[in-house]
């Protein structure tokens, strides 16, 4: 955090500073009261907490915005006391004074899936040149943005955020920390339709990075997405740039190459062919690769240097991550979280790896936060594991139960689903059902501890 006057702090929020607050230096601003210490401005956001007022008579030069009394407000002194109509109104007027003292490109991304993989992409492009301050791995929940905004100081170049929306208001309230300059898209399916009840409704959440961007900016849109293809921009007056393989795609797709750990791909753009090289597995990921070099091209990066630092990309764990099993087995550890989106594209992932001789093992937890799409999702995904040729269904939880009948209906051996409730029934099956050479997919969206149990105990 760059430190900060407390009377220009103040007078951003439109508040007249007193005698006694003048010449204050602030070093740290928060609304955690864990985090409250010497020169510090707390920002009382719940005022179901109590304010650790002897805590703060031991440091100096703290100061409490809040727009309602306290228990002991009467032992700190009147003018660490910073009484406002609207605690919330004044927190946002802060955010926006901090984030608008730095002049630098701030991209945002947003989407169902991919979100975190774009973002760590783009950032080991820029990050050997650049100073750069991101979101920390899928860290991206409203609890965070306060400190992101505040790790931006006079040394960042750039910062990379996930925006992420779980909730209506999510889109916008992230929008009005970071005032995004460019904003990424990277897909959009069914998901967190338990608190955002309506699939439209979710779509139209994500849409509003554009109104979060002013409208103006650059926008990267997935071309090949439909729900994107179909998204209203007639009121963004920025730039609109898009990657994908259709053939109207600013950054083209033009062919994909599995190997062994990673893919080839070429991008063309402007009518120049250039060659990429990602390790890590799936064709999603090369659509998160071609955002994450559209936008580092906005940024100014050369593409052949962004292609260059692509090739030495580290995938985040859990991301169908590939891990050599005990006899000869393979794991693929995908349970980062499961969503239809993520499934669909991992079991895809899992088919097109896997050798004719081998068995394609999936071990499925629940999808998360899908309301009243559950049944429906549950039912797709079940016909697509029989479509897909996965050879044994197994299931983890009551609900992901919900997997077996449809993926029996499109042609699963019944004798190859089977059911468990624990960890430990899992271990006690693999040991004489896994035979060398099985390749194993694991995934869920529950945060389900067993599944990494279960993984550890069959690595090698």
């Amino acid at each position: 955090m760059k430190t900060l006057l407390l009377e220009n702090i103040l007078t951003a929020m439109n508040i007249q500073p007193k005698k006694k607050q003048k010449g204050i230096r602030i070093q740290t601003v928060t609304d955690d009261r864990s985090e409250i210490r010497s020169h510090t401005l707390f920002f009382r956001r719940n005022n179901k907490e109590e304010v650790p007022v002897e805590k703060i008579k031991r440091y100096k030069n703290v100061f409490i915005v809040t727009d309602t009394p306290f228990s002991d407000i009467e032992r700190l002194n009147l003018e660490q006391i910073i009484m406002v109509k609207d605690v919330k109104y004044s927190f946002f007027k802060f955010t926006s004074y901090y984030r608008h003292l730095f002049n630098i490109p701030v991209v945002a991304i947003t989407g169902t899936c991919g979100k975190s993989t774009t973002k760590e992409m783009l950032k080991h492009i820029l990050e050997e040149t650049h100073n750069v301050q991101a979101t920390i791995s899928s860290k991206n929940a409203e609890y965070y943005n306060l400190p992101y905004l505040m790790g931006i100081d006079e040394n960042t170049d750039v910062a990379v955020f996930e925006t992420a929306v779980s909730t209506k208001g999510d889109m916008m309230e992230s929008c009005n920390y970071f005032y995004p300059t460019i904003g990424i898209m990277t897909m959009i399916d069914v998901d967190h339709t338990d608190e955002i009840r309506s699939f439209d409704d979710y779509l139209l959440e994500k849409a509003k990075i554009m109104t979060g961007m002013n409208n103006q900016g650059t926008l990267i849109l997935n071309r090949d997405d439909p729900y994107l293809s179909s998204l209203d921009t007639s009121k963004f007056k920025g730039e609109i740039i898009t990657f994908g393989k259709n053939k109207d795609a600013t950054f083209r797709i033009k062919g994909i190459q599995y190997h062994s750990s990673g893919m080839t791909f070429w991008i063309e753009l402007r009518q120049n062919e250039y060659k990429g090289y990602i390790p890590g597995l799936g064709e999603h990921n090369v659509y998160n690769a071609a955002a994450s070099l559209a936008a580092a091209a906005i940024l100014g990066v050369d593409l052949h240097y962004a292609l260059k630092r692509l090739s030495t990309y580290h995938h985040m764990g859990s991301h169908f991550q590939i891990i050599e099993g005990r006899n000869r087995i393979t794991l693929v550890d995908d349970t980062w979280k499961s969503n239809p989106a993520s499934l669909r594209k991992g079991l895809e992932t899992l088919s097109h790896i896997a050798f004719p001789s081998q068995r394609k093992i999936a071990v499925l937890g629940r999808m998360a936060s899908l309301g009243k799409y559950a049944d429906e999702e549950y039912e797709k995904a079940g016909y697509l594991l029989g479509d897909l040729g996965v050879d044994v269904l197994i299931t983890k939880g009551s609900i992901a139960k919900d997997f077996a009948k449809p993926a029996i209906e499109a042609g699963i051996n019944p004798h190859n689903v089977y059911h468990f409730s624990d960890g430990d029934e899992m271990k006690r099956f693999f040991d004489s059902f896994l035979i060398p050479n099985d390749i194993v997919y694991f995934k869920t969206g529950g945060n389900d501890s067993d599944f990494k149990g279960v993984i550890e105990y069959l690595r090698r």
